[in-house]
């Protein structure tokens, strides 16, 4: 399940279900370290959530984080000092600090309202006290989404006690036109990702039984185009080359948008744009990408393509 920001709408689900849980989060690095400020870690009594960068490092915050679950007594925040060195078992050589959370249903209302400026596309800074641990979390606007963007960042000011950590909602918005292997393929990956993705397929039999959280399936085609939103990512990789190309025209005709890629080969390159040239500017059919994908292969398999133009996205960002 995605999670915009590193915020688990998967630890939502275990607290409206009364469960509890524990959030590990990176409040301070220094030198070396396997995640920067921000990085969580969402434990719960078996089952882990995120990831503050794997290692002896993680395997101790899980422990003590279990320790913090089963143990109503210990306090409910608290702060640990590791350092990267042999007694770790790691050679990073840096120093990480890690703030722990105990969380229970009595959270629900300020984490509802984390998942809901994430939804609305408003990142959130959340600011919560390490040494009044009777004092709320407190939540404000991020005034500047673009620049948190998978930043994910953290300041911990010792003075106070207060922890204030940036929660990145998507800026980056992809049209994927296709469910088949390369489609499927590349949705597994952002599905992962602070993003958001529009599936978009004719057919009413080619969806997986669970999407993930940030992916919403769309069954149509080229006559649903205006109904997506501007400034898009555009994936073009359906069943059809007929499709691909109503779908190719409708973007440029309807819609402004930030990438526009056609998978295929050099020959289907160049019929597309002789065909698309009779209707539209040689500037607006340059802005057509294809091949797509940031790193030319041979191979065919839909996981490497996918890899290859997921970061070609990201490098958008």
């Amino acid at each position: 399940m995605a999670d915009a920001g590193g915020w688990s709408l998967a630890a939502r689900q275990a607290l409206q279900a009364g469960r509890s849980l524990v959030l590990v989060t990176v409040v301070r690095s220094a030198g070396s370290a396997p995640r920067g400020g921000g990085a969580k870690l969402w434990v719960l009594d078996a089952e882990v959530l995120g990831t503050i960068g794997g290692g002896h490092l993680e395997f101790k915050a899980i422990d003590l984080a279990r320790d913090l679950l089963a143990d109503a007594t210990k306090p409910a925040r608290h702060i640990e000092r590791y350092a990267l060195g042999p007694s770790l078992g790691q050679c990073c050589g840096g120093v990480v600090w890690l703030g722990f959370e105990r969380l229970g249903p009595d959270d629900l209302p300020w984490f509802d309202s984390v998942a809901d400026h994430l939804h609305k596309g408003q990142s959130v800074r959340r600011i919560v006290s390490f040494t009044d641990l009777a004092a709320p979390v407190s939540l404000q606007l991020s005034p500047d989404p673009a620049q948190d963007f998978d930043t994910d960042q953290a300041h911990w000011d010792a003075d106070s006690g207060r922890l204030t950590d940036v929660l990145s909602a998507a800026t980056l918005t992809v049209v994927v036109c296709g469910a088949g292997h390369v489609g499927r393929a590349i949705i597994n990956i952002l599905g992962t990702l602070p993003v958001k993705v529009i599936w978009l397929d004719p057919r009413d039999d080619v969806w997986p039984a669970h999407l993930p959280a940030n992916v919403t399936a769309l069954q149509g085609d080229d006559a649903d185009v205006p109904d997506c939103p501007d400034n898009a990512c555009w994936l073009v990789l359906t069943h059809s080359h007929a499709l691909d190309m109503a779908l190719v025209q409708a973007v440029m005709a309807q819609k402004t948008f930030r990438f526009l890629g056609l998978i295929g080969s050099a020959t289907k390159k160049a019929r597309f744009e002789s065909r698309l040239r009779q209707r539209f500017s040689e500037a607006l059919v340059a802005q057509m990408t294809c091949p797509i994908g940031l790193v030319k292969t041979n191979s065919k398999l839909p996981e490497v393509i996918a890899v290859s133009v997921v970061a070609q996205l990201l490098s958008l960002t």
